[in-house]
């Protein structure tokens, strides 16, 4: 019983920073129909940040962690002007290409300036942990799902409740008749991005107290975020995010009773069977593409 639940929770933790990854991925997808291959290695930048400031720098831990968030979204509204903006009105095969450059760019950047050694942050509440029917669930893995799952009720209630999100989901249905009523859909995309890269700030802070931060964390963890966005949809926030936990729980049980060598693979290999039983997806897309 032990391993049981030390697994699910493992899953579950995996599966909610994963998570954080394909929600931004539908958020940029519910805005632009581009997917932004760049999301997971932005994810790794978030931890950098954090590592920087909390460690390097040694500001105070709520203080490093919301700069950290706010230079992801900097970082995200780059990537933007760089990477999209100029590129809008070209194939969408190019600004996915694109991304995936800047993806490459970003990954090359951090080995530059910080090394390829994994470097931890330390755990805001300690490596502390509550004893479940004999398992230890660290305090940092509770923290990860309980952030997680703020971020997601947040989003939620901004896509539906508010005038931004009225914006965004007029953006998403059409892009032209949205601009043509006012809204600033470049302004919009630009915020999206930005929003988006914060996202993936904040699942880098919560994982690398776990996980130690490398060059390539975000861009492994974003393969199983794509997995995860492909099933559950990939302008479905709620569908994404439950794929993400299901895939994460799935692939720390396969691991744990199956075998641990095939871990990475895992996430893929539900997926093509899962595509095997229903080609055209478990979630219809809400709308189409709005490139």
């Amino acid at each position: 019983m032990a391993q049981f639940v030390s697994v699910l929770f493992s899953g579950v933790t995996d599966g909610a920073v994963a998570g954080l990854v394909a929600l931004g991925i539908v958020l940029l997808f519910k805005t632009t129909g581009v997917v932004n291959f760049a999301q997971g290695d932005l994810l790794s930048l978030g931890a950098y940040f954090g590592i920087w400031l909390l460690v390097d720098l040694r500001v105070p831990t709520a203080v490093g962690y919301l700069l950290a968030i706010c230079l992801s979204f900097g970082v995200g509204v780059l990537v933007e002007r760089v990477g999209y903006a100029p590129l809008r009105r070209r194939p969408v095969l190019a600004v996915i290409i694109s991304t995936f450059a800047l993806s490459l760019l970003i990954e090359s950047v951090i080995t530059l300036v910080f090394g390829s050694t994994p470097r931890p942050i330390p755990a805001p509440f300690g490596n502390g942990v509550w004893h479940v029917f004999g398992s230890a669930i660290s305090y940092q893995g509770v923290l990860v799902i309980a952030v997680t799952a703020v971020v997601v009720v947040l989003v939620q209630f901004v896509l539906h409740r508010t005038s931004l999100g009225r914006q965004v989901r007029a953006v998403a249905s059409d892009r032209e008749a949205a601009q043509l009523v006012g809204i600033r859909a470049s302004r919009l995309t630009m915020l999206m991005f930005g929003i988006s890269a914060a996202v993936a700030g904040i699942g880098g802070l919560l994982i690398a107290p776990i996980t130690a931060a490398s060059p390539t964390l975000g861009f492994t963890l974003m393969l199983g975020s794509f997995a995860a966005v492909v099933l559950g949809g990939f302008d479905r926030v709620g569908g994404a995010m439950a794929a993400a936990v299901a895939v994460g729980v799935a692939q720390q049980m396969l691991a744990a009773y199956v075998s641990p060598n095939w871990t990475g693979a895992y996430p893929f290999i539900i997926l093509l069977v899962a595509l095997v039983i229903r080609p055209e997806g478990f979630v219809k897309p809400s709308v189409g593409v709005r490139y």
